[in-house]
């Protein structure tokens, strides 16, 4: 009888079982992780299951350890994944830095009020040949006169014709003026709209009791009456 000799398997086919193993533990793990995100779930033993689906696939294992129950971030780290505790914290970072990003460059939401509610004496416009620049609002002696918008106060104090007179700088630039008042309430420092800032007064060139309001953007004086309209505000 002829004896059949045998030859040597190929380097490839003495290999193919194990890598085989291999590729069908890499799918098991990964599965397993999958679902641990999706359920975002984390069972008692979860490093241990783990491992014995590693080892069960023919895949090394380290680490196993029963003596307390892991997080999902710890299954994570088990199969090389990132902790999801690093990723979260990554991600806040982002979010936190996007608001305050955000928050240095909107500009500052606010309203505009009557600064005082009193009838309207006299309006906007040339008079006695000359520009009365702003408009009368008749009121109580000491009576409140509030901010009509916010801003902060670049000057409080006497200026001719006004008698006591403050001016309030909004963040855009455009400047609200309160004259005759007979005293502060504040001087200094930034306000918000509807801050009580002085009391109603005569001083300067008056003939009663009353605020005279104006509104300049870029210096310029301009009528409050449609201005404040524009925003909700009505005389």
């Amino acid at each position: 009888m002829t004896s059949r000799r045998r030859y040597p398997l190929p380097a490839i086919a003495r290999t193919m079982p194990k890598a085989i193993r291999g590729a069908a533990a890499v799918l098991g793990v990964t599965g397993f992780v999958l679902t641990l995100i999706a359920t975002g779930s984390h069972p008692t033993g979860v490093r241990t299951v783990a491992a014995e689906r590693v080892a069960t696939l023919g895949a090394p294992v380290t680490g196993a350890s029963t003596s307390r129950t892991p997080d999902v971030g710890e299954a994570l780290q088990l199969f090389g994944f990132p902790s999801t505790s690093a990723t979260s914290k990554s991600t806040r970072a982002k979010v936190g830095a996007t608001r305050v990003t955000r928050s240095r460059t909107r500009a500052p939401l606010h309203g505009w009020v009557r600064p005082q509610y009193g009838p309207l004496t006299s309006g906007f416009g040339y008079r006695w040949g000359r520009l009365h620049a702003g408009i009368d609002l008749a009121g109580p002696y000491g009576s409140t006169i509030v901010a009509a918008t916010d801003g902060c106060i670049t000057y409080a104090g006497p200026e001719s014709g006004y008698g006591e007179v403050m001016r309030i700088s909004d963040w855009d630039g455009t400047q609200t003026v309160y004259g005759h008042m007979s005293a502060f309430l504040r001087r200094g420092g930034c306000v918000h709209a509807g801050t009580p800032i002085a009391r109603v007064g005569s001083a300067g060139d008056a003939t009663g009791p009353h605020l005279h309001f104006e509104v300049r953007i870029g210096g310029t004086p301009v009528n409050p009456i449609p201005f404040l309209a524009k925003r909700g505000v009505y005389i």
